[in-house]
């Protein structure tokens, strides 16, 4: 008896460690053996984004599927039929237009993974701003001597570099001028983007005072810096609400600053059943935010070296690991979150 009551011990103890080092497992792990399904937006900035999320799921046990490449009205009827899981990259409020009808009974919009980093707008020299005390285009387009000094072939316009024919900025900058008639005062040069912008950067480095168009996150905004090159100036009431004024802006002449284009939120928006299914994600969630600067280095890395999906991954493996006292928070919350 004594023999067959020691076994039984020993076996209950097994049985109780076994137990353990499971429920260890399952706190470490919390998506494990759960498959979740991406999306990714169709634009060169999404994608290391996109593989943060990736890796940092993966850590928490979720087998993460390769991020489907959709069109952002689609993914937000995906995510709203369950088809797919996730995105990280809504750009809020210029997608609100996009979302699916019945969006808010089944689909979620978290607080941005990078505040005001959706930016387009105009820049100028910042030697020029503070020489001629620029704060917005009009101030160049309305005084002479200055509308001279951004006049670079002598035709009595001021240089705007801008974006070629079939871009959403191209229409935009083209309603700017046909809204408050200055088609006798700025010169919209419509070249390939590219071309665009080292002539701008060229004539910058010549000291001439140079008006252009570009966003972000891009590679654009390393290689003229807002805050250290050149200054974000103000469109001349493009944007009428005062809501949609962008705030918070580096570099901008004004706080708050008319961009001539909405700024966005990059948030991440998911599937509410997925979400409240697998709550260490939806924490994960909450918790990450990717910065500005990394995304457009990334980017730009992208453009100048042409790097597929499976060379921009380890990018992101890269900066968690630099990261990794910050990530650890984000995912002992997650973690904390499914108990």
């Amino acid at each position: 008896m004594k023999r067959l009551k020691s076994i039984s011990l020993k076996a209950l103890a097994l049985v109780f460690a076994g137990s353990l080092a499971f429920t260890a497992q399952a706190q470490e792990k919390p998506g494990e053996g759960v498959s979740v399904q991406p999306a990714v937006a169709t634009w060169t900035s999404a994608i290391p984004v996109s593989w943060v999320y990736a890796e940092l799921l993966t850590e928490l046990g979720y087998d993460v599927q390769d991020p489907i490449s959709l069109q952002n009205p689609v993914a937000y009827l995906a995510m709203s039929e369950g088809d797919v899981d996730y995105w990280p990259n809504g750009w809020f409020p210029l997608h609100n237009p996009q979302l699916p009808d019945n969006w808010e009974d089944n689909g979620t919009i978290f607080d941005p993974l990078c505040k005001g980093c959706g930016i387009q707008g105009y820049l100028v020299n910042k030697e020029a701003v503070e020489k001629y005390d620029i704060e917005g285009i009009m101030d160049i387009v309305n005084n002479e001597e200055i509308r001279n000094a951004f006049d670079h072939d002598n035709d009595g316009k001021a240089e705007l570099y801008g974006c070629p024919p079939g871009w959403g900025c191209h229409e935009g900058i083209n309603a700017m001028i046909d809204k408050f008639d200055l088609g006798d005062r700025i010169d919209h040069v419509d070249a390939g983007y590219s071309a665009n912008f080292t002539e701008a950067m060229s004539q910058i480095e010549q000291g001439n005072p140079t008006l252009y168009m570009t966003w972000g996150p891009s590679a654009w905004i390393l290689k003229l810096v807002p805050g250290e090159d050149v200054m974000w100036v103000n469109a001349p009431g493009i944007v009428e609400s005062e809501n949609e004024k962008a705030s918070g802006i580096t570099g901008a002449v004004t706080d708050p600053i008319e961009m001539g284009f909405v700024a966005a939120d990059i948030q991440v928006a998911a599937n509410n059943n997925f979400l409240e299914e697998n709550p260490a994600a939806a924490e994960l969630f909450r918790q990450a935010e990717v910065p500005l600067k990394w995304i457009s280095q990334v980017d730009g890395k992208m453009s100048e070296q042409d790097l597929d999906d499976d060379e921009v991954r380890p990018l992101a493996a890269e900066w968690i690991d630099e990261n990794r006292e910050m990530v650890d928070k984000w995912l002992k919350a997650a973690r904390e979150a499914a108990k």
